[in-house]
């Protein structure tokens, strides 16, 4: 199959853009399953938001998870074609759609009751507001699967350069959503658990949407355990774990933040997450071309072209600060519009309002971050992730939460998001230009060593 747009050749800037823009719908509306669902939850008061809310950071760990397995994949598959080895690449197709839903499979004892009842207990929530969220973690687990299968797709499509086919089943799935979102949970009264029910639905058909294409288009793949499983699982997971622990840090601050903000009620939570949602969807364009970006770099390492892996990274940087800083004046500006979607009551449209100029703040500062987990994904050194994710979490961003709760209110909690985010950023300025650096070094030894046959053969001739 040719690949589109081809990623060894052609304009940079177009090559990448082309690729991401898909990646960016698609991932748009990968996450407005969540946030439509949240949308109407929060018409449904501050209890049933609250509830929802602190069941959020499941579909985060999930996600990023699932995440970690497929960039791992698609890393290791984009390399291998970009070396002109699609038996490499077909081996790892075949390995990771077991490995993912092996690694789905884990979130499924949430759908007991008694299970899901513990797991709001840890967070310190009333019975009152997990009454709420039972119903809906047994259907917002039961999608997990259905969602990890989704994105092996998506990794083996976008190895091939092919991001248009996932958006399409993104498209159809967001669809169907948003047609049975209010169905179920206003008309049919199911509440909370009607919100999760219509989006298991959802991804059941963008899942077999893509199934169908996958088929069709890639059918050269073999979706099933083969003698090579374990082998080639291994090195995904070697590849993917770094990916996935860089991505834990968003659920893994979530969970934690959210046990720092119930000490001021369910409201603070509500706002909090309200700010959330909202960033992570203004912020994903740019997470896709980042993934764009990992894609772009990896095929290109496989090539051993430095100069394309650095006008990629040059691209990236240029459209996200200017991305970025129209986004982030927009959340300053006119964070009390964004609320309307709420229906908010006073109290937490106020906070929701702070909330989102903290976060404007914070966005200004985001674009170096994700440059160097593209540039890092794609050049195969994810330990670099780790140690970034070890920095922002545990270094910065929790201390930092933790020592402001202790001395004033929710309010200056929300700062310490821009504050944690700043510091983090310099660090991986620093990973970014350490990275590049050595990444220049060993290409050009690797041109020299393979130039020095010819050169001793003309040498000998002359002589």
């Amino acid at each position: 199959m040719k690949q589109t747009p081809d990623m060894a050749q052609g304009k940079v800037s177009a090559v990448l853009f082309r690729l991401a823009l898909p990646m960016m719908i698609s991932l748009f509306f990968q996450n407005l399953y969540v946030y439509v669902n949240t949308v109407y939850v929060s018409w449904l008061g501050d209890l049933p938001l609250a509830a929802v809310s602190l069941a959020l950071p499941l579909t985060y760990l999930a996600m990023s998870l699932s995440k970690g397995v497929a960039m791992g994949a698609m890393v290791l598959m984009s390399h291998a074609r970009g070396a002109a080895d699609d038996a490499a690449a077909k081996r790892t197709a075949d390995a990771m759609l077991p490995l993912m839903l092996s690694v789905m499979a884990c979130f499924l004892p949430l759908m007991l009751p008694q299970v899901s009842s513990r797991f709001f207990a840890l967070l310190g929530t009333s019975p009152e507001v997990a009454g709420y969220g039972i119903g809906y973690v047994f259907w917002l687990v039961a999608g997990f699967p259905v969602m990890g299968y989704v994105m092996a797709c998506e990794a083996v499509f976008t190895s091939r350069g092919d991001t248009v086919t996932p958006m399409k089943g993104m498209l159809w799935g967001n669809g169907v959503n948003l047609a049975l979102d209010p169905l179920f949970i206003f008309v049919f009264g199911w509440g909370t658990a009607g919100a999760a029910a219509a989006s298991f639905l959802s991804q059941l058909l963008c899942a077999a949407y893509l199934r169908h294409y996958l088929q069709q288009q890639a059918g050269d793949l073999v979706w099933r355990p083969q003698g090579s499983f374990l082998s080639e699982s291994r090195i995904i997971a070697g590849q993917g774990a770094f990916v996935a622990m860089a991505y834990l840090v968003s659920p893994l601050a979530l969970i934690l933040l959210n046990m720092i903000l119930i000490r001021f009620g369910p409201v603070a939570v509500g706002a909090w997450n309200l700010m959330s949602r909202t960033e992570l969807m203004i912020t994903l364009p740019a997470m896709g071309l980042f993934n764009a970006l990992a894609a772009f770099t990896s095929f290109n390492f496989g090539r051993r072209d430095y100069g394309r892996i650095k006008a990629g990274l040059l691209f990236f940087l240029k459209f996200a600060w200017a991305f970025f800083a129209v986004v982030s004046f927009l959340f300053m500006e006119f964070s009390e519009a964004w609320m309307v979607l709420f229906q908010p009551a006073p109290e937490l449209k106020a906070l929701g309002i702070l909330a989102m100029k903290a976060s404007g703040i914070a966005l200004l500062f985001m674009p170096v971050s994700m440059a160097m987990s593209g540039i890092v994904q794609g050049l195969k050194r994810p330990l670099y992730m780790t140690m970034y994710a070890v920095v922002y979490l545990f270094l910065l961003r929790l201390p930092l939460a933790y020592w402001i709760a202790g001395h004033w209110t929710e309010k200056e909690v929300f700062w310490a998001h821009p504050a944690a985010t700043a510091g983090a950023a310099l660090f991986a300025a620093v990973i970014l230009w350490r990275l590049l650096a050595k990444c220049r070094q060993e290409m050009a030894e690797s041109e020299a060593l393979a130039s020095s046959p010819e050169e001793d053969q003309k040498c000998l001739t002359n002589s």
